[in-house]
Parts: C-alpha cells; sequence; structure tokens
C-alpha cells in the first residue's frame, strides 16, 4: 500500500481542487451573484437551469460531497492493511458514479440546455482524472504480491 501513498495524496490534492471550484459555484449561485465564466458564456446559464438541481438539492453541492467523499476515502486509503484495500473499492464505486453522473449533465448541458458552463467542465475534467487514477492504484494493488 505504501507505494500508492503518493497517488492517493494527489487523488486528495485534485478532490481538493473540485471541492473548490464546486464550492464557489454553489457560494456564488446560492448568494445569487453572476458566476465568474473564464472559458465559456454559459455558467448562468446553466446555473439558472431546471437541471442545476436535483431533488431540492443543487447539482453544485452534490458535487461538493463527491469530491469531499473523494478526498476522505484517499485519505483513510493511506492506511495499510486490508482495511485500505476496503476504501479503494469505495472509491471505485464513487468514481464510476461520478463519472457516470458528470457525463450525464455533460450531455445535458450540450443536448438540452445548449449552454456551456466552465466550471462545470473542469469539474468533469477532475472528475475524469480521479477515475484514472483510482484505476491505476487498484491495478497496481492487484498486480503487488500479496505479503505471507
Amino acid at each position: 500500500m505504501n507505494r500508492n501513498r503518493n497517488v492517493l495524496v494527489v487523488i486528495a490534492l485534485i478532490a481538493l481542487a473540485g471541492l473548490s471550484a464546486a464550492t464557489y459555484v454553489f457560494v456564488t449561485h446560492s448568494l445569487g451573484y453572476e458566476l465568474l465564466c473564464p472559458f465559456a458564456t454559459g455558467c448562468d446559464t446553466v446555473q439558472n437551469s431546471p437541471y442545476a438541481v436535483l431533488f431540492g438539492v443543487p447539482v453544485s453541492l452534490l458535487g461538493m460531497l463527491g469530491f469531499i467523499a473523494y478526498i476522505a476515502l484517499a485519505l483513510f486509503g493511506l492506511r495499510s492493511g486490508a482495511a485500505a484495500r476496503g476504501y479503494l473499492h469505495a472509491l471505485l464505486v464513487l468514481s464510476v458514479v461520478e463519472v457516470g453522473f458528470t457525463s450525464y449533465m455533460a450531455y445535458l448541458q450540450v443536448a438540452v440546455i445548449r449552454a456551456v458552463c466552465s466550471w462545470c467542465m473542469l469539474s468533469a475534467a477532475l472528475t475524469v482524472a480521479l477515475a484514472i487514477l483510482v484505476l491505476y492504484v487498484i491495478l497496481r494493488e492487484r498486480r503487488s504480491p500479496v505479503p505471507v
């Protein structure tokens, strides 16, 4: 497990960047301010669409919770032993759910809302990067010989 330590730290740091972006969107939108949209012009269009809220919960808050889960699971994964492997599998499940949901939200932006939010795309890119790193760690663990 120690050989994956650096990758797990990187996972936690990338998730922290995602948490920062999601928090910015959540707080700004909750206060009613316009979002700074650095690479597109559709941030406010996306945030004011009916798809920005799921079951009464802002999608940006769900993003915050997802990134917090990545951070917590990566930090728990730093522990050694069998318990750490459980956290890695939880990271895999989280990654599958996050990539699936993020893909659906990206589809909605492009095909339904017809506007793109820079912050949402940053979140999507970070989510995909996290999923790739999680797969890397798990595959690396599977290849390592089990100590006797």
